[in-house]
């Protein structure tokens, strides 16, 4: 969906997940009494979630998270989340900051859990796990 290469600690969600009051933009941390990832850190990790939840301003949050250097280094989604797909493609032409988006169906993709290190690309959705 978005291009680019990125690596780093995976945080795996099974839950729906938003940045709209769900991510703390000034530290990257998920606030989200409902996410299974409340109190983690997602500056610098790889983000996997099933789809998108709330409102369309999430957009504005993760490219806030972005200016402020809190935000994932990529997303992997299973199904296409408009928000993070909308506020990597500013970031992009705003900061000029590559967040690779990528969506992929859980079946086709390596099995991932939180704290695998990964390596993913936008460009070609190669996803690589090295187990921890």
């Amino acid at each position: 969906m978005v291009d680019g290469r990125a690596q780093g600690e995976a945080a795996v969600s099974r839950r729906a997940f938003t940045f709209a009051h769900g991510v703390d933009p000034s530290s990257g941390r998920v606030t989200d009494i409902h996410s299974d990832l409340e109190g983690l850190d997602l500056r610098g990790k790889i983000l996997f979630y099933p789809f998108g939840k709330g409102s369309t301003t999430a957009s504005a949050w993760f490219l806030e998270a972005v200016r402020q250097g809190n935000a994932p280094a990529a997303v992997v989604t299973d199904n296409a989340d408009l928000s993070v797909l909308i506020g990597s493609l500013l970031a992009r032409s705003v900061y000029a900051k590559a967040i690779p988006i990528l969506c992929t169906l859980p079946d086709a993709r390596p099995s991932v859990r939180t704290g695998d290190r990964v390596e993913v690309d936008g460009s070609t959705g190669e996803i690589v796990v090295h187990k921890e």
